[in-house]
């Protein structure tokens, strides 16, 4: 503690000082939003891969800061933040996801991409927890948010330069250490799509309209500050998101306004509904052929959404096999379907119980923000708390229309601003001592107590240990690809009318693929590219000719079909392997001896590779283990400082 030195020596302080603000929590979350909003996304440390953006390794050195501050903390927090224990079953979840991935017999794309997810995850946590714990007082809170706002505003007028000049820009900017790649230009209507330093328009559409309730707050609660310093940034985020020329912004656009109306008085609800005819008159005139994209947009038919819609079907397949706790974060890749819905991603990667944790802290945020909120409060302080249960829901409801969790931006501003919830809810908690989550106190003798929570984390060992002896026995899985590659008669007489072309024998490949499947119908889950066990089955066959178009159309380009076997052992895999290749190759010949075409006039077929070396696929039984050592550990610990707490031990 400071001393005060004796009068007659201290000098009168002159007019001109300033308190010294020390570094805080919110220091190092503007470092954070400097980092993602002003580094484009698309430069990267190269050996890290998408997920290393400078935001998201900081991220990370925020969580070990926050992992140290905690180790340093004795005393607790005088209630329970429900929005943080919500979070907290959200990693736990996620981490149970992971060790599903890693008993998975998965391609080393997923591997690669369950430990990306780890990173994702650790980068969100690190963000959230600093934001929950580390903002000490509102006046800081509102520091934070008002930086937030203003990054959101610079972008937005980047995107806006974009799309009036139809330059990028920002490729244009060195970044010494990181690579880059080349996002392109993407063009509606005419219209370059604006995508400010995001990876795409869609990311930067969804960041715009989720700052923007933040900037609402602001510019209607926050009095004391000039009219026009608050009006801009509302100004540049909502014509910004016109023309973004996305569905998703104007739905998160509309969304925005619907949450935050019934909290204006009604001359707010005046002023606001003349500025949206104003505005919009004026982007008619000014932009005639913006309007009428906007309108194409919602009228006209697009193929790229019926094919994700078709891909429900597939992808509800995948998740039946891995119901409850999903298949592993960030494990449905391209590979497999193109949903552009997080929240239906979400569902397959960490199951039922994972989409319910995501959705409880999302639930959880804006009822305590709420429950919180006070008519004492102070007018910006209460429109403060609407305008971030507005950002939640707004950012969350985007999730819907594309795979948000693939981008930094994105859920690098969501998972932020619930952290400013939580620590809103700890804030306006602490200082109106909202307490009604506190745990109910049993008399017990210290003794008893002690061995009352040993037993509960004994309990939680026990239930685990049959649990981790399951996971050290998950099986192998052997898998195998064999293709029956159609070849040109060697002579085109005798009424077989092919010519010698090997792009006029893919429909024959197709009919016979179509025979096949009509015979046994189809027996695996059809990805894009994936092998069949990636999708999580361990015994089965797949039989398809390569499509080059993906999901988004057929295109055919070899007279090729690709037969994969995945069961238990070698034999099975040969056996059943050798039994389709052959089936096919009398399907093949079955027509034209028929057709009564001559032997010289036959379409051939050979296999390839003639011998085959089945693969076995071994899981990840050791990191399985580690993981689920870890949750274990943490799930006893908790058991046992909760029963603690509950008989009355510090």
């Amino acid at each position: 503690m400071l001393k005060t030195a004796p009068s007659a020596s201290v000098s009168e302080p002159t007019k001109t000082q300033k308190p010294r603000i020390k570094s805080d929590a919110v220091s190092g979350l503007t470092v954070y939003v400097v980092l993602m909003f002003l580094v484009p996304s698309d430069r990267v440390v190269a050996q890290l891969g998408g997920s290393g953006t400078p935001s998201v390794i900081f991220a990370i050195g925020l969580l070990i800061w926050w992992l140290w501050f905690r180790a340093r903390r004795s005393t607790r927090a005088r209630f329970p933040n429900p929005v943080v224990i919500a979070f907290i079953l959200f990693c736990v979840a996620v981490l149970a996801s992971e060790v599903v991935a890693a008993t998975m017999t998965a391609p080393i794309m997923d591997r690669n991409a369950a430990d990306t997810g780890l990173i994702k995850l650790a980068s969100y946590a690190g963000v959230f927890f600093v934001a929950a714990d580390g903002i000490p007082s509102f006046d800081r809170l509102m520091v934070l948010i008002r930086r937030l706002v203003f990054a959101g505003a610079l972008i937005a007028l980047l995107g806006a330069y974009q799309f009036v000049t139809g330059t990028v820009l920002i490729d244009r900017i060195p970044t010494p250490g990181l690579a880059g790649t080349d996002a392109g230009i993407d063009i509606r209507g005419g219209y370059m799509r604006p995508r400010g330093t995001a990876r795409h328009a869609l990311e930067f559409a969804a960041v715009i309209v989720t700052i923007l309730p933040l900037a609402l707050a602001l510019c209607v609660g926050d009095q004391a500050r000039r009219m026009s310093r608050r009006l801009v940034p509302v100004v540049l985020l909502v014509l910004v998101s016109l023309m973004s020329l996305t569905r998703s912004a104007l739905i998160g656009l509309v969304l925005c306004f619907m949450a935050m109306f019934p909290f204006w008085d009604s001359k707010v609800r005046r002023i606001t509904i003349l500025s949206m005819i104003a505005g919009v008159g004026a982007a008619a005139v000014a932009f005639p052929q913006l309007v009428r994209t906007i309108g194409d947009m919602f009228s006209s038919v697009d193929s790229s959404v019926n094919s994700r819609t078709d891909s429900y079907g597939v992808a509800f397949e995948i998740f039946s096999i891995h119901p409850w706790f999903g298949r592993g974060f960030g494990t449905f890749l391209p590979s497999y379907r193109i949903l552009d819905n997080q929240l239906l991603q979400l569902l397959i990667e960490i199951g039922i119980v994972g989409i319910l944790s995501f959705l409880g802290v999302l639930l959880t945020s804006v009822y305590c923000i709420f429950a919180v909120r006070k008519a004492k409060m102070s007018t910006l302080e209460s429109h403060l708390g609407v305008g971030l249960a507005a950002s939640i829901a707004v950012g969350a409801s985007l999730m819907a229309f594309f795979d948000a969790l693939s981008f930094p931006q994105a859920p690098g501003v969501l998972f932020l601003v619930l952290g400013l919830a939580a620590a809103y809810v700890r804030l306006a908690g602490e200082e109106n001592t909202y307490n009604r989550f506190m745990i109910p106190v049993l008399s017990v003798s210290k003794h008893r107590a002690h061995v009352i929570a040993t037993a509960a984390a004994m309990l939680v060992l026990l239930v685990a240990a049959p649990i981790a002896l399951s996971i050290r026995a998950t099986p192998n899985i052997v898998w195998a690809q064999r293709d029956v590659v159609f070849l040109p008669p060697a002579s085109s007489v005798g009424g077989n009318s092919l010519r010698s072309d090997a792009q006029d024998l893919i429909p024959f490949a197709t009919m016979v693929e179509h025979r096949y499947d009509g015979i046994h119908g189809l027996d695996a889950i059809q990805t894009v590219s994936a092998p069949i066990y990636g999708t999580g089955i361990s015994s089965g066959s797949s039989v398809y000719v390569s499509n080059a178009g993906g999901q988004w159309q057929t295109y055919m380009t070899d007279a090729i079909i690709s037969v994969e076997v995945v069961a238990n052992s070698n034999e099975a895999v040969l056996q059943k392997i050798n039994a389709i290749t052959d089936e096919l190759e009398v399907l093949a010949a079955q027509p034209q001896e028929h057709m009564k075409i001559i032997d010289s006039a036959h379409i051939l077929t050979d296999t390839y590779p003639a011998d085959i070396v089945p693969q076995t696929i071994a899981p990840r039984t050791k990191w399985a283990l580690l993981l689920f050592g870890f949750l274990t550990l943490m799930g006893a610990g908790f058991a046992y400082d909760l029963t603690r707490r509950k008989l009355g031990l510090p």
